[in-house]
């Protein structure tokens, strides 16, 4: 009898392997992408990085630029009352001529120039 058990396991052997010889098994296909999630998170931090950086320095060339047109207006400013003040100055030049004064005061207050009483000092 042990004879007779040991030939039908080993037919039920055969057979399954008849079986899987003849029937190829096919086997799921799983989808790998070829990207990794770690390499997805890196690109997606290194782009969100990229664009930060990028506002980062638009907004700084926004705000130098606005510094640089508000330091030309000043300058401008600047320009414009050194050119009153040179003006003013020629002014007073022009106003303190000597002969100016000696005329003024011959005209209009009727001074008279005394060559005894006038004294000379030296700067």
């Amino acid at each position: 009898m042990s004879n007779l058990a040991y030939q039908t396991q080993r037919q039920y052997q055969q057979e399954t392997k008849r079986k899987h010889v003849q029937q190829p098994q096919v086997q799921p296909r799983v989808r790998t992408s070829r990207i990794t999630k770690g390499e997805k998170f890196l690109w997606v931090f290194a782009s969100l990085l990229l664009i930060a950086g990028a506002i980062f320095m638009v907004s700084n060339y926004a705000s130098i630029y606005k510094v640089n047109s508000s330091i030309e207006s000043v300058q401008s400013s600047i320009d414009y009352e050194t050119k009153v003040v040179d003006d003013y100055k020629q002014q007073v030049k022009e106003l303190s001529d000597p002969n100016r004064i000696l005329k003024i005061a011959k005209d209009k207050l009727g001074m008279t120039l005394n060559d005894k009483n006038v004294k000379v000092l030296e700067n």
